[in-house]
């Protein structure tokens, strides 16, 4: 049997290391056991024979824990001290230091070398959020819900746009988004799911992951890879609610409206806009997805003199009000 792994965070600053422990043992679906100390003496009887996963400061970083037979040491550069390769900034938010943290293991990591996890039987509430209808407050209605949610549980939003327009909710990321993220749906489920781990963000307590930069082609990913990617995020364990902001831009999107528990489609009281929306009845029942219109709920969105920021602490006005109307369903 495969010894259980153990990330060791060794830390002489007591505060910091209680502070940080803490958040590293609240955080699920990760690939090692959390072990903290503030005395270097402590280390061996922690490890118990195994190779941990060593993360210490570089001010309590010294020849001795190079002797350590580690799977890796990653030392958190607070200034002070030995600083080597491959390192991570201390004072930082430590959703950050987690999310460098799980990229450093996994770039040298293989399958066995990722514990695997298990599913903890109970999938997340799956909320699509699709309309024809252009210009139908379509982000702004999924992420106040999302925002709405969090009294309910934990929330995960992923948009099916491109970022460009959304930088004050998706700020533009380089390091793993989406497009990335889907390069590892054929991964063993551990796998997949530290990944999805390290590319994570939060902002406000709702998790999102960064959609795909400009000039990625999503077309190109087939309608079974969206289906396999929504299932594994559905049963990662920790949410309660997945909301897709979904765009015409996909492959399958009514096979993907399918798994949804509940579909919003957003439109607006004009004439075009119901021209269009009953051109997309029309076309759900002429291909057999009917089923998508009965779980569907038209909403259109009232007039109003404020919308709240997407990161704000004041979740009130007529927005607000409407959009905790709609969720009375859920």
């Amino acid at each position: 049997m495969k010894s259980e792994r153990v990330l060791v965070l060794f830390d002489e600053d007591e505060e910091y290391a209680q502070l940080m422990g803490e958040y590293l043992m609240g955080c699920k679906g990760l690939p090692w056991k959390i072990a903290v100390c503030t005395s270097e003496a402590d280390i061996p009887s922690i490890c118990s024979g195994r190779k941990p996963v060593l993360v210490t400061s570089s001010s309590s970083y010294n020849e001795r824990l190079r002797s350590i037979d580690a799977v890796k040491t990653i030392v958190l550069n607070d200034g002070y001290g030995i600083c080597v390769e491959p390192y991570v900034e201390k004072y930082q938010p430590a959703e950050e230091t987690l999310r460098r943290i799980l990229e450093i293991y996994m770039k040298d990591a293989d399958e066995d070398s990722v514990e695997k996890i298990r599913p903890s039987g109970e999938k997340a509430k799956l909320i699509g959020v699709f309309s024809p209808v252009r210009r139908c407050y379509q982000t702004t209605f999924s992420v106040l819900m999302g925002r709405l949610l969090e009294d309910r549980g934990r929330v995960l939003y992923l948009s099916f746009e491109f970022c460009e327009g959304s930088e004050e909710l998706i700020p533009p990321d380089k390091t793993g988004n989406l497009s990335d993220l889907m390069y590892f749906i054929k991964s063993p489920s551990s796998v997949f799911s530290v990944r999805f781990r390290s590319m994570v963000r939060t902002i406000a307590g709702l998790d999102y992951i960064p959609c795909a930069l400009p000039g990625t082609d999503l077309t190109d990913i087939p309608e079974d890879e969206w289906k396999s990617f929504i299932t594994r995020i559905c049963s990662l364990e920790g949410y309660s609610y997945v909301i897709l902001d979904l765009s015409e831009c996909i492959r399958g999107i009514f096979g993907i409206l399918r798994m949804c528990d509940v579909v919003y489609t957003l439109t607006r009281n004009d004439r075009v806009a119901r021209t269009k929306i009953e051109s997309y009845e029309s076309i759900l029942k002429m291909y057999d997805y009917s089923d998508v219109k009965e779980k569907s709920i038209k909403c259109s969105i009232p007039s109003v003199n404020r919308v709240p920021s997407f990161a704000g602490e004041d979740l009130s006005g007529e927005l607000i009000t409407f959009i905790r109307k709609q969720m009375e369903v859920l």
